[in-house]
């Protein structure tokens, strides 16, 4: 279950065959308002392909008590109406489902934890990318960090290099 962020950064980084090939079953779940959020995206940058477009992404249309526990989630995390959506329905979805979060902003990873879901950030997907596709390459998975912070993208370190000492501090290495 995707938000905004992971799924537009790494199409726009070129790197989206993380997101596939990590993928459970090879198909990530991207919620409806998320969806919107990526298609205002496409307006605005190139790179991002639409969900409807691809093999490895699919749809996920909230249920009225995925809708219920959005809402409950937006109300604590607060902001202008629309502030918060995408997460909010990745939060929910992924609690009713049974799924893991994949979510950059902190304060939903928060929320996400308050809830008991399980979730991860783009970077512990490279990490996971450098174990699994990379055959361990630190450079390879350095130039995947290097590319997404081109793109804009906030990421608690400054270049690729610092990925695995970051990584480590964070115990998502050994």
């Amino acid at each position: 279950m995707t938000d905004t962020s992971t799924y537009t950064h790494l199409c726009r980084a070129g790197h989206s065959l993380i997101l596939e090939k990590l993928a459970p079953g090879g198909v990530i779940l991207v919620p409806d308002a998320v969806n919107v959020e990526i298609e205002r995206g496409r307006v605005m940058q190139s790179g991002i392909p639409r969900v409807s477009d691809v093999s490895w992404a699919e749809l996920a249309v909230l249920t009225d008590d995925e809708v219920w526990t959005q809402l409950q989630v937006k109300a604590e995390m607060g902001g202008g109406v629309t502030a918060h959506i995408g997460e909010c329905a990745v939060i929910a979805c992924a609690q009713h489902r049974g799924l893991t979060a994949l979510i950059d902003d902190r304060a939903a990873v928060v929320q996400a934890d308050l809830r008991g879901v399980p979730s991860h950030d783009t970077l512990w997907l490279v990490v996971e990318a450098y174990k699994s596709l990379f055959d361990r390459d630190r450079e390879q998975a350095a130039r995947v960090v290097d590319d997404l912070l081109a793109t804009g993208m906030y990421l608690p370190i400054t270049s690729g290099k610092s990925l695995f000492s970051w990584a480590y501090e964070e115990g998502i290495l050994p």
